[in-house]
């Protein structure tokens, strides 16, 4: 299957605009309450996904797994919506909804990052910190096959497999969420993979007003409201010379197209 094509030219768009509301008690109670959901849903997914995983046979325990993640993150960001926590603008990832081996290279502000990619996007596997494998809070990771990154040339065959296999590989090409809002250096890896599986690259363009859950907030540190999250398709790419230079260079236009001035 084709790429799919960005809706727009990867252009910076103006800034979403800074939370704005006065902090106000219902808004208190929310997010309280949406944070012990979410993590009353982790828990409980993980452990039903953790006997699962003993039980079914990779083959059908594996979609069925990143069916229920991408369900369950869709979830779990309408209830942010209506709880009126959020505010999102999805609807350029509607290509993604049909898309098949795709390496999907997002930059990465912060952990709900993944929730919004993986909500819009079929049949995705992502490459995960090694060792939360073993968490039983992940368990559905486990049971979605995803790929602990804790030896390269095992990521890269597994991560190959998945993708000819017609799942998309969500893979940050950071590493790491931002420090600072800015993006940061690509590592090469998504390059290896997307060159070996000779699978194209797709650019995920994510903006927010908001630092939370960015690197060193923890999720019960209360953000001021609403957080903004915009979502857009850079230009799909194909994979061409030494990795280190592929990646540089996708970087450099992730940046420019988020409106970065160079470093």
């Amino acid at each position: 299957m084709p790429a799919p094509q960005p809706a727009a030219p990867s252009e910076a768009l103006p800034p979403l605009r800074p939370p704005d509301r006065p902090r106000l008690l219902r808004d208190t109670l929310a997010f309280y309450g949406v944070v012990a959901v979410l993590g009353a849903c982790f828990l409980g997914w993980g452990l039903v996904a953790l006997a699962l995983s003993a039980l079914l046979p990779p083959r059908i325990g594996g979609p069925f797994g990143r069916r229920a993640i991408g369900s369950g993150f869709r979830f779990l960001l309408g209830l942010m919506e209506r709880a009126g926590l959020v505010e999102l603008d999805l609807s350029a990832l509607a290509p993604l909804r049909h898309a098949r081996g795709l390496v999907v290279a997002p930059n990465h502000l912060s952990l709900i990052d993944v929730m919004l990619v993986v909500s819009q996007l079929p049949d995705a596997v992502c490459i995960m910190k090694a060792g939360l494998e073993r968490n039983p809070v992940m368990g559905g990771g486990r049971l979605a096959g995803y790929i602990p990154n804790d030896a390269g040339l095992h990521v890269i065959r597994r991560a190959v497999e998945a993708l000819r296999e017609g799942a998309n590989l969500v893979v940050f090409p950071e590493g790491t969420r931002s420090p600072d809002g800015r993006t940061g250096p690509f590592q090469p890896g998504f390059a290896l993979i997307a060159r070996r599986a000779r699978a194209p690259v797709q650019p995920v363009l994510i903006e927010s007003n908001t630092r939370y859950l960015g690197k060193g907030w923890p999720i019960w540190r209360r953000p001021d409201f609403p957080l903004r999250y915009r979502a857009r398709l850079g230009e799909a790419v194909r994979v061409e010379g030494p990795a280190e230079a592929f990646a540089e260079a996708l970087r450099r236009r992730t940046a420019a197209a988020l409106g970065e001035y160079p470093r």
